[in-house]
């Protein structure tokens, strides 16, 4: 297992979440050639990512409220918004594999 603190490229931008997150790998493997039960894993371990920006997404939202920028807040809410239903769909998968 490493722990890194990711940089994430979103839009062509670059920013630190100023958190860390776990890879964990207890085999090796070429990337790419991952076992099912791999892909499962690192399924789950997306789901539980996404779902820990969302809140981050909501969190954001309001701060942006509480300052009055109603429209930028409206377009992040959407944002999580979509967060959500992406993670719906690989919550069904997830469960679909178990």
């Amino acid at each position: 297992m490493h722990v890194t603190n990711e940089d994430h490229s979103h839009c062509g931008c670059c920013h630190d979440h100023g958190h860390e997150h776990e890879h964990t790998h207890d085999h090796e493997h070429a990337h790419g050639e991952q076992p099912k039960d791999e892909d499962t894993a690192v399924l789950a371990y997306m789901l539980d990512h996404n779902k820990h920006h969302a809140q981050e997404l909501a969190v954001i939202a309001k701060h942006l409220r509480e300052q009055g920028k109603e429209e930028a807040a409206a377009q992040v809410e959407r944002g999580v918004e979509d967060f959500e239903k992406g993670n719906m769909r690989l919550s069904i998968a997830l469960s679909l594999l178990k």
